[in-house]
């Protein structure tokens, strides 16, 4: 293939930046598409060259006839062009709140939780990992056990999970996160959330995992009641995916250690942060520190009742091919 030389370049971009109006833009682009049809191979990506910057340059000729339109005739004829993004395109799902009333959305809030929001109980959480987790591995089971308070660490070996939910809830313990690890792999890959008794219970990928250690400019944490903030879950299932992390803490914080947990919801992809926060001046300024540690999840499966992995306990399960276009999704 030719390619063009720095002073080809510098030859052809002369003929471009003569432009003066997106009008003449458009001419010079269909007088340069004729030559790129020609049977010489250097002309045609001299001309080819030539488009691409035309392009450009009417792109900004475009925007900047417009914003002198608007500025002359006001808003109300010109008004500013929203972009195409897939958020602007996604598929309008009913369960959102707007579309909701009051009476629906108290509904919604009837289900597993119910017990922990009406302070029937304490969360106590049992994490543990099967076979013999890799060092990585241990790492990450050690700082969840400082993220989330009243929690016990417990590796499982081979036995199978939905034993030890049935054992861990009959010695008091109100949920129980796994942290999966493949047997030739370093670094976890996925973690299931199991809510005892009953279920439900949540597989989801595990990714982006950054250790309190490696967080640059961190700051020393301390294992307390944090406060919890949920963004973004919009949806009828995502409201119940908060409230199964919300389920997680106890939900008397400790405000004098100024600890925040945060669980941001965007395209379905969770994002776990933890953070201090401290104050400047009296209401004005907050500083905020990041503690760690930092992972993504994403939700693969969500199963009715304890994790058996069969066709009649799965509730929802990720499909990639359903999902292609990113228009429509699960959470937000």
């Amino acid at each position: 293939m030719v390619k063009l030389s720095a002073n080809d370049r510098a030859q052809a971009s002369v003929k471009t930046y003569d432009v003066k109006s997106s009008l003449e833009a458009e001419d010079k682009i269909a007088r340069e598409a004729v030559k790129s049809k020609r049977r010489n191979r250097q002309v045609r990506l001299q001309a080819n060259y030539n488009i691409m910057i035309l392009k450009k340059k009417a792109k900004k000729l475009r925007n900047q006839e417009r914003q002198k339109l608007r500025e002359a005739h006001g808003e109300i004829l010109y008004p500013k062009m929203e972009p195409r993004t897939i958020e602007s395109m996604r598929v309008p799902d009913p369960t959102f709140e707007e579309n909701l009333t009051e009476e629906q959305l108290e509904a919604e809030k009837n289900d597993e939780t119910l017990d922990y929001f009406t302070n029937r109980y304490k969360p106590k959480l049992l994490i543990t990992s099967p076979h013999f987790p890799s060092k990585t591995t241990r790492l990450f089971c050690r700082e969840m056990l400082k993220v989330f308070p009243n929690s016990t660490l417990l590796y499982r070996k081979a036995t199978p999970l939905h034993k030890v939910c049935t054992d861990a809830y009959k010695h008091g313990y109100s949920d129980v996160i796994d942290v999966f690890v493949p047997r030739k792999a370093k670094m976890p890959t996925s973690l299931i959330y199991a809510h005892l008794p009953e279920g439900p219970s949540i597989h989801f990928r595990l990714s982006g995992i950054t250790f309190m250690k490696d967080i640059p400019d961190k700051f020393p944490g301390s294992v307390n009641n944090p406060e919890l903030i949920l963004t973004n879950f919009k949806t009828a299932q995502g409201r119940r995916l908060a409230r199964l992390f919300a389920i997680l803490f106890p939900s008397d914080p400790d405000f004098r250690k100024r600890q925040v947990v945060v669980f941001h919801n965007q395209r379905d992809f969770v994002f776990f942060r933890r953070y201090k926060y401290a104050f400047r001046k009296e209401g004005e300024k907050v500083v905020l520190k990041e503690v760690g540690p930092r992972f993504t999840l994403k939700n693969r499966k969500l199963l009715k009742g304890l994790p058996k992995f069969d066709n009649d306990n799965v509730e929802y399960e990720y499909n990639p091919h359903k999902f292609v276009k990113n228009k429509k999704l699960f959470a937000n």
